[in-house]
């Protein structure tokens, strides 16, 4: 997918739907259900790096009871998913403009139940694994905010990071469960929500790798 043009007038546009994201999301570090007006019991779902917005808007729409949190960093995509967020009057589905590189700053010991990473970058030059949000030093970052039995469901086209990020999330403590390297013809297809990365990957016939990590 080629890369997005920048939008015009972000600040204004941002602005008009300011009830979908936080001036300093950082201050909701513990308090991220008060903060999103839900009570203490209510399951919160993460997902890094939410693109435009397709899977987030989907997921949040037929998951009511959940309070959802999309992150993405860039800020002209992060203002197309929270104009799609904003026009489907989604009240369960929240923003973080920020970086995953400091995600530990953004969520509290417990406070997350199921992450999502979809069709990270792989970062496959030489010396770049380290920078994958499967890398082992990314999985301690998330295992500060989520506790055990929480899930991490990641897709990729990639073979070579996923074959990576299995062997980091088991060295790290997680079991594997839903692994399939054919996604769209498996048995956990009927309840997938494709990505627009997804799509565009499946449409070339490249098979969408799968798999729901739990923190033991």
């Amino acid at each position: 997918m080629g890369r997005m043009r920048a939008k015009r007038n972000i600040p204004i546009r941002m602005e008009r739907c300011h009830e979908r994201w936080f001036d300093d999301p950082l201050l909701n570090k513990g308090h991220w259900r008060e903060a999103c007006g839900f009570a203490a019991d209510v399951p919160v779902w993460l997902e890094i790096g939410c693109g435009k917005g397709k899977f987030c808007t989907q997921m949040a729409q037929a998951n009511p009871d959940v309070l959802y949190i999309a992150m993405e960093k860039e800020p002209s995509v992060v203002l197309a998913a929270i104009e799609k967020a904003h026009e489907m009057e989604l009240p369960n589905l929240f923003f973080i403009k920020g970086d995953a590189n400091l995600i530990e700053n953004y969520f509290d010991k417990d406070e997350v139940d199921h992450m999502f990473i979809n069709f990270c970058d792989p970062w496959t030059r030489q010396n770049k694994p380290k920078r994958r949000l499967t890398y082992r030093d990314f999985l301690t970052k998330y295992k500060g905010f989520i506790k055990p039995g929480s899930k991490i469901s990641f897709k990729t086209d990639n073979d070579e990071l996923f074959d990576f990020s299995l062997k980091e999330f088991e060295e790290s403590g997680f079991e594997l469960t839903c692994l399939t390297r054919d996604l769209h013809n498996s048995e956990y297809d009927s309840s997938n929500i494709r990505t627009e990365f997804e799509q565009k990957f499946a449409d070339q016939g490249i098979n969408i790798k799968s798999v729901t990590a739990v923190l033991k």
